[in-house]
């Protein structure tokens, strides 16, 4: 097993889910977006739209799936609630994919992939 893939799995068992649930909860570009946003630091509601340029109710709702899926945390400060990635590895493992995919020729070729 090379690097790579001892971390692309160590990071699927850290977030105890399957691949394909991994990367349906990070197949939306919103959704990668607001994760790419947040990094490794936390950020409220407004800094992630400034920061996105998307709308309040597209942000929270994507906030509210990747909650969900536990690629996020949130908790309360004063009137605020603050998010963030709940590991650094949901950050190591979206460059990996965005490193990985601009190796692949031809991707844009495909109809079914757009």
């Amino acid at each position: 097993m090379n690097d790579d893939t001892y971390k692309y799995s160590l990071i699927l068992m850290v977030f105890n889910m399957k691949e394909e649930k991994f990367l349906k909860c990070i197949v939306d570009k919103h959704r990668r977006q607001i994760v790419e946003c947040l990094g490794n630091n936390e950020k409220c509601v407004n800094e992630i739209i400034e920061l996105t340029n998307l709308e309040q109710t597209l942000v929270s709702f994507h906030l509210k799936s990747l909650k969900n899926c536990g690629l996020i945390n949130s908790r309360r400060n004063g009137k605020k609630i603050m998010y963030r990635t709940s590991h650094p590895a949901v950050i190591d493992i979206l460059n990996f994919i965005k490193e990985r995919s601009s190796e692949i020729p031809d991707l844009t070729k495909c109809e079914e992939c757009k």
